[in-house]
């Protein structure tokens, strides 16, 4: 996250694209357990001389007919700003889950939730985002093939020098897990982030410099049951955390 007063006269090198996109697995069939599908992650940095206003991730391969439920969080420098993401295969925009969240580092910067399911898929497949053109963004998507519906989320906000846990969701059955991460540290150094229970992280950005500074991770559990995730992260900081289960 960007301290204004901090970057004042600085201009961060143009930055526009991190991601993963994997081709979805081959059980995309009905009936089938929640499975990890494509994911894509995205950002711009504060002020960069080649910034969009709108951002955008590369082209991901989801699967057809309906059969994925796909989950975005977006972290952003002017809460004010927000829009809800939009893809090119799906009419609407994104259902927002929850509130949107500010930083109690960053108060006028803060981060938000959304999901699609039953999402048209295919390949070619980009979700995007509106900004202020000298903002710093970033956008982070995963979909889970298979999953039907988002089956319990919770968001909490943890101050630096203390377990960076999530709150636990709950699950009646199969589920793939979704956890964001949302570091408060600020533009000094590279970032690390690294996350227990078996949770694998999928997706991202951890420079240095003036950006929203973002990790992905998922988790498949196959029985019914409460799940959390702590976090580990270089340097110490406070993080806003989203986990989400989709079934």
């Amino acid at each position: 996250m960007s301290s204004r007063l901090f970057f004042v006269g600085l201009f961060a090198v143009a930055a526009v694209v991190a991601c993963k996109a994997p081709s979805p697995p081959s059980n995309v069939n009905a009936g089938l357990p929640p499975a990890l599908g494509a994911h894509a992650l995205a950002f711009q940095r504060y002020r960069s001389p080649s910034a969009l206003s709108v951002v955008s991730t590369p082209a991901m391969v989801t699967a057809t007919g309906g059969r994925s439920t796909i989950v975005v969080s977006v972290g952003r420098g002017a809460i004010s700003a927000f829009a809800r993401p939009r893809d090119n295969k799906n009419p609407l925009p994104y259902p927002q889950l929850g509130a949107t969240h500010a930083y109690a580092q960053w108060p006028s910067s803060g981060t938000a939730l959304y999901a699609l399911t039953g999402a048209i898929g295919g390949s070619g497949h980009v979700l995007s985002t509106k900004t202020k053109a000298d903002d710093e963004l970033t956008i982070a998507a995963v979909e889970v093939v298979n999953g039907g519906t988002v089956g319990d989320f919770k968001w909490n906000q943890v101050a630096g020098g203390n377990p960076i846990t999530s709150l636990g969701v709950t699950t009646t059955g199969p589920a793939t897990l979704v956890a964001f991460w949302w570091g408060d540290a600020g533009v000094e150094g590279e970032k690390t982030a690294t996350a227990n229970n078996g949770f694998v992280v999928i997706d991202s950005i951890l420079e240095s410099g003036a950006l929203v500074q973002c990790a992905v991770a998922t988790k498949t559990v196959s029985a019914a049951g409460t799940y959390d995730v702590t976090w580990t992260s270089t340097p110490v900081q406070g993080a806003q955390l989203w986990l989400v289960a989709v079934q």
